[in-house]
């Protein structure tokens, strides 16, 4: 049986892998971890120098198709029509698809090419399909030469302008809402853009307080770079982005690989990860972080969280690069590194105001070893009346296991079941009268670990199925072990982080009735990726094309696909962000069913969620840290609601300040209410509240096991004393 993994390759046949938007997995080998690069995400933890731009330009004439992007063309068009789990029919209409993506890929912003332009590359939107079929993608090259003529143009318009002497108090706006955004009809509406858009740049390193001759500099090296970056890209990584806007049609995990994006996804593989410790993605102009990585440097400092945006980067004493527009892959260049070596950014918080300037910090690249990754024990007591009960609470970062090492060389085993069923074994003896597994932030990692741990608390039975309609095939993977661990009362704890494997994990527990989910939705990600290579005699320069080929079901028939898994009862904790995780992808697989396993389904009696909802609600309404914790959501929801920024200097700085009161008066009445004294904005980062990073875990634990306690009492059978009559 082969061992998948719900997100790296690794098997003996048919070496599937799912590839989640953002989420590492781990593996052991000699009591270190390592950490896989996802699919559509970049981890940025490679151990690899940073290099030095080379500023040689790649000539017209280099950008051409040959005859191994033509092998590569056919071999791609191959394995998505006969090895996708949902194929598409390439026509006309994929064809006008294939043509958008790829000028979005381009210019997202549409601030390059003008309407004319666009009209003209009109004349192949249905031919396309026609081009791929006879091997010939030559229309890429030509719409990217375009492409960089229009760059040159604009950033020579934009160096122009940044020279200019703004006016900072006029009533104007810069508009921020790309859904918005439309060609510009002719080069004076486009040169009206870049004005705003360079008055915007300039207004927002003004509120950093920044001299006005250095911004002038910054901004010049920072569109200079941008224009470099394009100028060196060579065919085979322009056929790259082309590829990647025809396979995307396929779905968010069904990608191309040039042959260097495929040597970095091959070194993510194999090594130990070196770096922060985090997952970006790309979002239109921003570099964001999509995880942070248990244990890594970006989540002990803090000072990093997920949907923070990264501006700028510097290595140790260097200057800072400005990397707003600059691809993911570069960015992500910059910042991994070798242990030991210090990287700085420049980071927006997502709760801070757009144009709000940056913040800077500095992480040291460090390696990420197992026991930061392991299982974890830690205890809740929660009073009641004159008693305390004990509620033990086990935090799962990763499934983990070196169980082929074990296998091929010996040794001991390490694997998040055994940990856990070692952990649950020594609580035996103990006074816990519950159980709660924390999976936030749990990205997945190998299947088997999933299906195992789900058999530590179930007799037997089946845990998920392995779905691949176009083989007509099915896998169901099943505990066969009838030993449970632990038979008590259960909480599993999620996020909008937990992934693949840990949405089967929860998924099942949920359908068994075994388990109450508490928390907000989950990621969504319920597809298995596999990857092949495509220039088989080419041992030097090889590409990838990574496709779906298969799709996870819960035991029930429903797909944790798209929708993820709904808890039983939802944290009081903030708002759902209705664009994030896999349905916030284009051209994600849609939620589904297939027949359920055989199994005997569970389900908690509605009245006894209602009652554990309403002592919730009644419990965190008023609660100060679940009060921050909503406010903070709302205010990051706000932000993204936000469509324009002003471009009045005082009026942007009163918005900011008011935005920044807000915040700091809601930590301040949260700090009040743990006994702590107040901060300002410029001590609020050398006071941190107790525990630092285990804070809010604390936070979350308590009212988990609170919600745990107040299940047991609900179960327990009333006592009533009999009336006796005497004879």
């Amino acid at each position: 049986m082969m061992n998948l993994r719900s997100q790296t390759p690794n098997s003996t046949t048919a070496r599937a892998i799912t590839g989640t938007t953002s989420l590492f997995t781990n593996k052991v080998g000699s009591r270190r971890l390592i950490i896989w690069l996802k699919a559509s995400l970049l981890a940025i933890g490679l151990c690899v120098a940073t290099a030095k731009a080379d500023v040689k330009h790649v000539s017209d004439a280099e950008l051409t198709m040959d005859d191994n992007l033509s092998y590569d063309l056919h071999r791609t068009l191959y394995f998505l029509r006969f090895g996708h789990y949902s194929p598409k029919q390439l026509d006309d209409d994929y064809s006008a698809r294939i043509l958008d993506s790829y000028l979005k890929d381009l210019d997202p912003n549409k601030i390059y090419f003008t309407k004319k332009d666009i009209e003209d590359f009109d004349e192949y939107r249905y031919k396309l399909d026609d081009f791929i079929k006879r091997r010939n993608a030559e229309i890429a090259f030509d719409i990217f030469k375009v492409f960089r003529a229009r760059l040159a143009e604009r950033t020579e318009f934009a160096m122009e302008l940044i020279d200019s002497d703004f006016k900072f108090n006029e009533d104007d706006s810069y508009n921020i809402d790309r859904d918005s955004y439309t060609w510009a009809a002719n080069e004076t509406e486009i040169r009206q853009t870049w004005s705003k858009r360079i008055k915007n740049d300039t207004l927002q390193a003004l509120m950093a307080e920044t001299p006005i001759d250095e911004i002038r500099e910054n901004l010049k090296r920072r569109y200079q770079r941008q224009l470099d970056v394009v100028y060196q890209l060579k065919a085979d990584e322009v056929f790259e982005y082309f590829m990647n806007a025809f396979t995307r049609d396929h779905g968010p995990h069904t990608t191309y690989m040039s042959h260097v994006t495929a040597e970095n996804f091959d070194i993510s593989m194999s090594l130990q990860l070196q770096g922060i410790g985090a997952a970006l993605q790309s979002d239109e102009d921003y570099t964001v972080v999509n995880r942070i990585i248990k244990g890594g440097p970006a989540e002990k400092s803090g000072a990093i969280k997920p949907e923070d945006k990264i501006v700028a980067v510097g290595q140790d004493d260097e200057d800072m690069i400005n990397v707003i527009g600059w691809r993911l892959m570069d960015v992500v260049q910059m910042i991994r590194g070798d242990k030991g070596t210090t990287v700085k950014l420049d980071i927006l918080p997502a709760d801070n105001a757009p144009g709000s300037p940056p913040e800077r910090l500095e992480l040291v690249r460090d390696i990420i070893q197992l026991e930061d990754q392991a299982v974890k024990l830690s205890n809740i007591e929660v009073p009641d009346g004159n008693a305390k009960h004990n509620y033990a609470v086990i935090s799962i970062p990763s499934f983990y296991s070196n169980a082929d090492i074990v296998k091929r060389s010996g040794g001991k085993l390490v694997s998040t079941s055994h940990d856990v069923e070692t952990i649950l074994q020594d609580l035996k003896g103990s006074n816990t009268d519950g159980v709660i597994l924390d999976l936030r932030g749990n990205g997945g990692g190998y299947l088997n670990e999933a299906v195992r741990l789900t058999g530590l608390f179930i007799d037997e039975g089946p845990v998920v199925q392995i779905v691949n309609e176009r083989a007509n095939h099915r896998d169901i993977r099943r505990d066969r072990d009838r030993k449970v661990a632990y038979d008590g009362p259960l909480v599993v704890l999620i996020d909008r982080y937990s992934a693949s494997a840990s949405e089967i994990l929860a998924g099942a527990l949920q359908d068994y009735g075994r388990a109450l989910i508490v928390g907000e939705r989950s990621f969504g990600k319920g597809t298995v990726q596999y990857p092949r290579s495509l220039r088989d005699n080419d041992q030097e320069r090889k590409s990838k094309i990574k496709f779906t080929n298969a799709q996870f079901f819960r035991i029930s028939g429903s797909s944790t696909q798209h929708r993820g898994v709904i808890p039983d009862l939802n944290l009081n904790s903030g708002q759902e962000d209705p664009e994030f995780g896999e349905r916030s992808y284009d051209n994600a697989l849609p939620w589904s069913e297939t027949r359920p396993a055989d199994y005997q389904p569970g389900v908690f009696d509605s009245d006894t969620l209602n009652r554990l909802r309403t002592q919730h609600i009644r419990r965190t309404d008023s609660d100060p840290a679940f009060t921050l914790l909503r406010k903070r959501s709302a205010r990051v929801m706000d932000n993204k609601n936000i469509k324009s920024l002003s471009l009045n200097l005082e009026k942007r700085k009163d918005r900011r300040d008011r935005l920044e009161a807000e915040s700091l008066d809601d930590l301040n009445v949260y700090r009040a209410s743990l006994g702590l004294e107040a901060v300002t904005n410029e001590t609020r980062k050398d006071n941190p509240l107790p525990g630092e990073d285990e804070h809010w875990n604390q936070v979350f634990h308590e009212e988990a096991a609170r919600i745990l306690h107040d299940m047991i009492s609900m179960s327990k059978p009333l006592l009533t004393k009999s009336v006796v009559s005497n004879p």
